[in-house]
């Protein structure tokens, strides 16, 4: 896998299941399942699901981040995705 993957958007959030569609630089589109960080989240995660802030992120440098610092690595965020025909599952 090539490193250096940035976000281009969110397409779309779920504060729910605590799942994100990302749109990457490359036409990759995919959902994200952030639910092993949000769902018993510690530190900043914690701070963002206590201030209801999930659906707040946005994109910053190429990586997901959120308004109290809490940032994701894109390449990390790109090998989370399974893909089919250019397109994440």
């Amino acid at each position: 896998m090539k490193l250096g993957n940035k976000i281009q958007k969110i397409v779309a959030t779920d504060e729910d299941l605590f799942k994100i569609r990302l749109k990457f630089t490359d036409g990759l589109i995919g959902d994200v399942d952030l639910s092993s960080i949000f769902s018993k989240p510690k530190n900043l995660a914690a701070e963002i699901v206590k201030g209801q802030l999930f659906e707040k992120c946005y994109v910053e440098s190429g990586a997901l981040a959120w308004p109290n610092g809490f940032e994701l690595c894109p390449d990390a965020l790109r090998m989370k995705l399974k893909t089919k025909k250019g397109r994440a599952a």
